[in-house]
């Protein structure tokens, strides 16, 4: 695989703790979810990655496709975690919801669709991540 960026975080204490990005750009205190602490859960930060990836991919797919974006369009992900397996082994469940208002709907689906395959955490999802694509066009 050619490497086009490379970075490196370092977590100290696991969900209770802290993670830094190796250069000293950036450092997060963690906590587990429900915990009440004022700190982000891995959960968190994979939400906040995974959201401005795919909003950056959908850039990519409309110019592939020569749809015109407009300039309010957004992309929300909703990150869960449980279990659903007998070996109860936790996993990510994923809703990605574009906003693409005035867009028409069968376009706006197909945006989607390509967008999914182009974004790079879509496609490190491995089978056992469920990710479901919404795209609305309305501005409700």
């Amino acid at each position: 695989m050619k490497i086009f960026y490379h970075t490196a975080a370092t977590a100290q204490g696991g969900r209770s703790g802290s993670s830094s990005l190796d250069d000293g750009r950036f450092t997060v205190k963690t906590a587990l979810p429900g915990s009440g602490q004022e700190a982000l859960t891995p959960e968190d930060l994979f939400a906040l990655g995974y959201a401005s990836c795919f909003d950056n991919a959908m850039k990519e797919a409309a110019r592939f496709k020569g749809v015109e974006l407009g300039e309010d369009w957004q992309t929300t992900v909703a990150v869960g975690l449980g279990n659903s397996d007998e070996n109860k082994r936790l996993r990510f469940d994923v809703d990605i919801t574009a906003h693409l208002p005035g867009m028409d709907q069968e376009k706006a689906d197909r945006l989607m669709s390509t967008t999914h395959k182009l974004c790079p955490f879509s496609n490190s999802m491995g089978e056992g991540v469920n990710v479901r694509l919404h795209a609305r066009v309305t501005t409700d």
